[in-house]
C-alpha cells in the first residue's frame, strides 16, 4: 500500500529540475507578451494592428519587436516542456515499479476540465484544453525513437501547412459572403468593433456569449489548424 501510494505521489522538491521549472517560467512570461494584446484589444488586433488603432511610432515598433521575438516563440518552448513533462512523470513513476498510464489521464481529464471552466468562464484564448486534447495522444508516442518522433513531427506539421495553403488556394472560389466575412473578422467595420468593445466592457454574463463563440472557434477549427 505504501508503495503505490508513493509511486503516485508528485516529485518531491529535490527530485525537481530547477533549470525546467524556471524555463517554463520564462516561457510564460514570453506568452503574456503576446496574450496582453488579446487582453486590451479586440480580436481582430491580434492579427491585423491596424483593426484597432494605429501602426506608427511606439506602436510600430511594440508590434514587430513582440511578434519577431515572442510570437510563437515561448509557445513552442513551453509545448517541449510539456511534452519534457509528460516523460519525466511518467518514466519516474514507471522507475519505481507503477503504472503512469492512469494518473497521466487522470492529470489530462483535470486539464481539460479546468482548460474548459477557463475558456468558457474567464478567457476565451485558453490554451489548456489543446495542451490537454494533445496530450490524450502524446503519451502514446512517449518511448518512440528520436527519428520516429522526427518524422511523425515532420507529418502533423505538413498537415497544418497544407491546410494553409489550401485555404490560400481556395480562396478564388469562395462565396462572396465567405470573403466577406474573411474580411470582416481582418478589418471588422466601426460597428462591429463598437458591439465587441461593448460585449467585453459588459458584465460577466454580458460577455459570455462572445466568450463562448470565440472559445468554440478557439477548440474546434483553430486547433486543427494551429495546433498541427
Amino acid at each position: 500500500m505504501e508503495n503505490t501510494i508513493s509511486v503516485n505521489l508528485p516529485a518531491a522538491p529535490s527530485e525537481r529540475i530547477v533549470a525546467i521549472d524556471a524555463l517554463r517560467g520564462f516561457a510564460l512570461l514570453g506568452i503574456l507578451v503576446m496574450n496582453i494584446q488579446s487582453f486590451s484589444m479586440i480580436s481582430a488586433a491580434y492579427i491585423n494592428p491596424t483593426a484597432y488603432g494605429d501602426l506608427a511610432g511606439a506602436n510600430r515598433w511594440v508590434w514587430i519587436l513582440s511578434h519577431i521575438l515572442a510570437d510563437s516563440k515561448f509557445m513552442t518552448i513551453f509545448s517541449m516542456l510539456f511534452g519534457a513533462g509528460i516523460v519525466l512523470m511518467t518514466g519516474r513513476i514507471e522507475a519505481r515499479g507503477g503504472g503512469s498510464a492512469g494518473i497521466h489521464y487522470r492529470r489530462t481529464f483535470w486539464l481539460i476540465v479546468i482548460g474548459l471552466m477557463h475558456a468558457y468562464l474567464l478567457w476565451y484564448g485558453d490554451i489548456l484544453v489543446a495542451y490537454g486534447l494533445c496530450a490524450l495522444l502524446a503519451f502514446l508516442f512517449r518511448k518512440k525513437s528520436p527519428g520516429k518522433l522526427l518524422a511523425i513531427g515532420l507529418v502533423v506539421v505538413a498537415v497544418g501547412s497544407f491546410l494553409f495553403l489550401f485555404f490560400g488556394w481556395s480562396v478564388r472560389f469562395w462565396p462572396e459572403e465567405s470573403l466577406a466575412n474573411t474580411m470582416e473578422g481582418w478589418r471588422p467595420a466601426q460597428e462591429l468593433v463598437a458591439r465587441e468593445l461593448a460585449a467585453y466592457r459588459d458584465g460577466w454574463l454580458g460577455q459570455m456569449g462572445r466568450r463562448a463563440a470565440n472559445s468554440v472557434l478557439m477548440e474546434t477549427f483553430l486547433f486543427i489548424v494551429r495546433t498541427a
